[in-house]
Formats: C-alpha cells, structure tokens, sequence
C-alpha cells in the first residue's frame, strides 16, 4: 500500500481541482492511499465535501498568503514528515514551489496545467505575471517527475528546457439532461454555449464580435458561462440574446442543455471545459492553437476549428456552416453526438487519465 500525499492551495472549483478528483476517485484504493494538504482557508465553492465523500483524509494549513511566505515551507515539512507519504504530489504555484524548495528524500511528482508566461500575465498583469511565470518554470526545473496536462503543453515545457511526460486531462463521463427550468428553456436556438474565466487569454470578446456578425433572424443565443475581470466590458458590447450569467454550480447540466460549444482561446493546457463538452455529446468549434488541434485530431467529425489570424470571420464562417446544418433530431446531429461522447470517454476518460498517474507512481516506487 502506498501513501499519496497531494499538496495543492486550495480544493476551490476550478478545472485543476476536478482533475485532481478525476485522479483521485479512480485511484487503485488497495493499493494507493491518498490524502489531501491545502494551504489555505477554503472559499465558498471548495470541493472538500466532494473529497470527503471518497473517503480522502484532507487537512489544511489554513495559511493566509502572508503567512504562507512566512511559514508555508516549515509547515509543509513538517506536515510531510507526520505524514510519512510514499509520494508527495502537488499541482499549482505555490505548491509547487514551496515543495521545490524543500529537501525531500522522497519521491515528487508535480502536475503542469498551464504555460505560465501565457496564463499568468493575462490574468495578473504583465510585471507580477512574468515575476510568477519565472517562479513557476523555475520550480518545475526542479522537479524530475513532472508531468503535463497535454502533449503541447509538454512540447511547450520542453521548449523552455524543462523535462516533462505528457498524461492528458480525463473528463468524467456521466451523462445528464441538461437543466431543468434554466434560461436555456426560453432561449432562441440554436444555443452556443462557452465557459471560462473572463481574462484577456480566454478572448470571449472575439465570440461575441462573431456572434453579432450572425443574421439576426436565424442566429440563435450565446451563452458565456464564468465570471473575472473583463465582465462589465463583455456586457457592454453584448446584444440580444447573449447571457452572461456569471459562474453557475452545474457547468455539465448548461452545457448538455445547448447546441454548441465555442472556444477562442488564446493559450490552454488541455482545456477541461471542451472534454466536457464532449462528454455530453456537444459538438465543438475551437480556436486553432496546439491544445486544441490535439483534442480536434481525434475526431474531425465532433471537432471544428477556425483561424484566430483570421479572426472574426472565420468563427463567424463556421458558426454559419453549423446552423445551416442544425437540425436537432437528425441523423447527422445523432452522428456527431455519439461521435463526440465516443471521443471524450475512449481517449479522453478520466478512468485512463488516472491510470497512467497510478503506473507512473507504481514504476517511482520501483526505482
């Protein structure tokens, strides 16, 4: 039996965190124990309960980030040294540069889910985000079990000269139909559905420019899911028939509930959102960068992409090619439904996903 500590910051929802339950809840329990050290105070919207629920010990340092500069890494190891873990695991930032910095005699396996110089300078500003982007690639330089969330983000990492091996996001396939008395119910069809932080890297601007471009009288409904800073901004150029709700509890339930699912990002890992998508049958028009067209060369029936050099009018381009061919209840929609769940739960299923991390640990332990 071996024990897996998992260090992250905090279990508050978010794509990581669910990666991490994907891990978890498939895990081998006769032979891997896991337990989970936070660093902080839990938010509103923590998973903790979720994890409870698997029967994972969890524990929290409940540090502020103050404090956490200050105490984080003799809290850490002192933690690590109660809990005498077979391997420390840890995903995000700061966990991974305080266990970076610690000198472990046992194994260290850290989880990459994003291209820091992309994602930290969209969402905190240029001068903290290069700061934290040369933290972070300065950690995983010191990690010799990294592991990437995608085989670009691995070519990305290994660009930069840091060693990783690839073991691709999972999605949890469980079907649902979609919500029950939602906004959905009285919305013009076809419904295009997107989800993510409102940052400058997700580029929600250009879905809504796209969807504007549309004839009115046969565009349907654009819904954006997720709140951040570039809200007020979306709203303000926004038209009839775009909502943005904000953050919802039940993301799979909206999304299974649409005819679409859009994508314009600039820079991802291996966005969970699009498996998500996937998983409920939704077929899906992406933005043409690496982590995308690694999803896309599964399934070029599920899958679209357009140009982000060509910009609006090749979103606007493809959005016109998907309704003129909408029809709900056809041969074709059923065609590229079941193609899409096909995808998400034979190459992208989180039981796969945990899989290859529970051979990764057994083959660490066996030196």
């Amino acid at each position: 039996m071996f024990n897996i500590l998992y260090v992250v910051s905090t279990l508050g929802k978010s794509g990581p965190t669910s990666q991490l339950y994907n891990i978890i809840s498939n895990l081998d329990k006769s032979t891997f124990t896991p337990q989970i050290l936070t660093l902080s105070p839990e938010p509103e919207d923590s998973r903790w309960g979720d994890f409870s629920e698997l029967g994972v010990t969890l524990s929290s340092l409940k540090m502020s980030r103050l404090q956490g500069l200050i105490l984080a890494k003799y809290n850490i190891k002192k933690c690590i040294e109660k809990i005498k873990p077979d391997i420390v695991h840890t995903q995000g930032i700061r966990a991974d540069s305080v266990v970076s910095s610690l000198s472990l005699d046992i194994p260290w396996v850290a989880t990459s889910r994003n291209f820091p110089s992309d994602d930290y300078p969209s969402k905190y500003g240029s001068w903290k985000g290069k700061l934290m982007a040369y933290k972070h690639f300065s950690a995983m330089k010191e990690c010799s079990n990294l592991v990437a969330c995608s085989k670009t983000l691995h070519r990305m990492l290994d660009s930069q000269g840091i060693r990783s091996v690839a073991i691709q996001n999972g999605v949890r396939c469980e079907w649902t139909d979609g919500p029950t008395a939602s906004l959905l119910d009285n919305l013009p069809r076809p419904i295009f559905i997107s989800v993510g932080s409102l940052i400058p890297r997700k580029n929600m601007k250009l879905l809504i420019e796209a969807f504007k471009k549309l004839p009115k009288e046969n565009r349907g409904s654009l819904v954006i899911l997720g709140d951040g800073p570039l809200k007020s901004e979306l709203v303000a150029i926004a038209c009839d028939n775009i909502i943005l709700p904000g953050n919802v509890d039940d993301v799979s339930s909206y999304l299974a509930g649409a005819d679409c699912f859009l994508s314009s990002s600039l820079s991802e890992g291996l966005p969970n959102t699009v498996l998500e998508a996937l998983a409920v049958g939704l077929p899906v028009i992406l933005s043409d960068i690496d982590s995308h067209l690694e999803i896309v060369c599964e399934s070029s029936i599920a899958c679209k992409v357009f140009s982000l050099e060509a910009g609006v009018d090749s979103l606007c381009s493809m959005m016109k090619i998907f309704i003129q061919n909408h029809e709900p209840y056809s041969q074709m929609a059923s065609d590229v439904s079941v193609n899409a769940m096909h995808v998400a739960r034979n190459v992208f299923s989180s039981e796969a996903m945990s899989s290859k991390y529970q051979n990764l640990y057994l083959k660490i332990m066996e030196g």
